[in-house]
């Protein structure tokens, strides 16, 4: 009489074992691809918005000086914006007989989780009186005016630093580098420093953009 053979209960449990190692090693993998691809898309959004932001700015920052004299309608200052006490980029410019006052600031968001680049609007006090030709534009009261970029925080403990730095000194120079520069005059020279995913999760150097105010002479 010959022996039957079949599956042992020991056969089935290693199987089992088997099969379960292989299920675990396959969800590993869909968690870092899909890991993966959320920080690609974030970070694509991050460098979409940035790059559009800053190119925004720029437009908006040729207005200063436009229609006026004199060179104290371009400064950098530290001003209050939604409760944030910031360093913010400031200007103004006429058009026909009204004066607007208008600036840059990066500034958190309400959840403190992202990053904001804003365009601010300046005006004589809350009541929204449009500005004036002298006062000095950090006495303006400061609100939001529009949102540029959203930026996404990069930062290892995720305190939500400032990703956008405004530095401002003079030079003889053109708009976007376009054009015969004329050694004999001189005009703000604007910084705009900031960085892309990259740079911040590599830690490399900042990106730093000249922005050529010619409405100005200092």
């Amino acid at each position: 009489m010959r022996h039957q053979t079949g599956v042992t209960l020991i056969s089935l449990l290693v199987g089992l074992v088997i099969a379960m190692l292989c299920v675990i090693a396959l969800l590993s993998s869909y968690r870092v691809v899909v890991k993966s691809g959320v920080e690609s898309r974030i970070a694509t959004s991050h460098d979409t918005q940035l790059q559009r932001g800053l190119t925004t700015a720029q437009m908006f920052l040729q207005n200063a000086g436009f229609g006026l004299s004199g060179s104290n309608h371009l400064q950098t200052s530290t001003i209050d914006v939604n409760s944030q006490n910031l360093s913010a980029l400031l200007w103004r410019y006429k058009t026909g007989t009204s004066t607007f006052c208008q600036g840059l600031v990066d500034l958190k968001s309400s959840d403190n989780k992202k990053r904001q680049l804003v365009l601010l609007q300046g005006t004589q006090d809350s009541s929204s009186t449009s500005c004036d030709e002298t006062t000095n534009l950090s006495a303006l009261t400061w609100k939001v005016q529009s949102t540029l970029a959203t930026l996404e925080d990069f930062s290892d403990d995720q305190t939500n630093p400032v990703q956008i730095n405004f530095t401002q000194s003079s030079s003889s120079c053109t708009p976007y580098g376009a054009g015969t520069v004329d050694a004999s005059v001189q005009h703000p020279l604007i910084l705009i420093s900031a960085k892309t995913s990259t740079q911040h999760i590599a830690g490399l150097a900042t990106v730093e953009i000249p922005v050529c105010v010619v409405n100005i002479t200092v």
